[in-house]
């Protein structure tokens, strides 16, 4: 996003230039920001420039560095350990995360935040798709694990680095590497006490909540408590709710099994054979507008599970 886009809301050259400085500032003391899209890009750009410059360590960079940040008895000091941790990064200190719309004006809001700080999301993020997927292996092999067991489950292999292990799907591993290629086995080691500490929530939580469905006990209370309330329209709810276009962690741990039917079906050449073998794949997610998804089955591949609770 270039510069021009500030002046087409009307601010002037000194008002910009004073509010980037602030957000630069405020990203330094803090390591996080929320924000707008386009600002998070702009303050990102000079935040990289201002970490360049004290990585220089000069008199002249530290000068220029000094100029530009606001207070400066909390920010210099900030920045010489921000030079001192990105010693070994060429570049790329900051990192942006899209967070939806702000409420009011819906404005695009986004997450500005410096790469390998200690609550990074990135890393928090690939360590809770880490578990996900922990979770469906377990429930593919139908292994019920003890707690103390699961925080063996995902350690790296003594052979084979976290970031080259085929137990996680290809996009996790490309995220793995990209958080230990500057930080090695200390971002390892979060990654698996994280991983962990989330894989022991989701078992735990689909034991003791489930996924949502009806609260019958509480609809029978309140009809004993209160008949004359008359009909209502929806009936109470408990258990956590599913998100559009997410499968349920038993439903991904049946796509890929092959499995024989008794469905006649008719080949190329005319003859009917009484069954076949068909491979259950995940189901493609369509958007049809906001909020608003559909499920696409390749034809003859249904899976038998449902992707919702019942």
């Amino acid at each position: 996003m270039k510069g021009h886009a500030f002046r087409k809301l009307g601010r002037e050259s000194s008002h910009r230039n004073h509010l980037l400085r602030n957000l630069v500032t405020s990203l330094f003391e803090h390591e996080r920001i929320v924000t707008t899209v386009a600002k998070a890009k702009e303050a990102a750009r000079q935040a990289e420039k201002i970490i360049t410059l004290g990585k220089k360590g000069t008199p002249t960079a530290s000068s220029s560095a000094q100029s530009y940040l606001f207070s400066t008895s909390e920010s210099l000091p900030r920045l010489a350990q921000l030079a001192k941790r990105y010693e070994q990064r060429p570049g790329g200190y900051t990192r942006v995360h899209l967070m939806g719309y702000r409420k009011g004006d819906h404005a695009p809001r986004a997450i500005l935040e410096l790469v390998d700080n200690p609550t990074d999301v990135k890393l928090d993020m690939t360590a809770r798709t880490m578990a996900r997927e922990a979770d469906i292996m377990l429930r593919r092999a139908q292994t019920q694990l003890s707690l103390p067991d699961i925080a063996q489950l995902l350690q790296a292999q003594a052979s084979v680095p976290l970031e080259s292990d085929s137990r996680f799907a290809p996009m996790t591993r490309r995220n793995i590497a990209k958080l230990v290629k500057y930080r090695g086995e200390e971002a390892r080691k979060q990654l698996t006490e994280k991983a962990s500490h989330y894989l022991e929530q989701i078992r735990a939580s689909d034991q003791v909540i489930g996924w949502r469905r009806e609260d019958t006990a509480r609809w029978d209370d309140m009809q004993l408590t209160r008949p004359s309330r008359g009909r209502i329209l929806t009936k109470p709810k408990i258990g956590n709710s599913v998100y559009a276009g997410q499968l349920l962690a038993e439903d991904a741990a049946q796509f890929g099994r092959r499995e024989v039917r008794n469905e006649p079906i008719r080949g190329k050449a005319g003859k009917v054979s009484p069954r076949r073998t068909v491979t259950l794949t995940k189901p493609s997610v369509i958007r049809l507008s906001k909020g608003v998804y559909a499920k696409r089955y390749v034809r003859g591949e249904r899976p038998t599970a449902t992707s919702s609770p019942n």
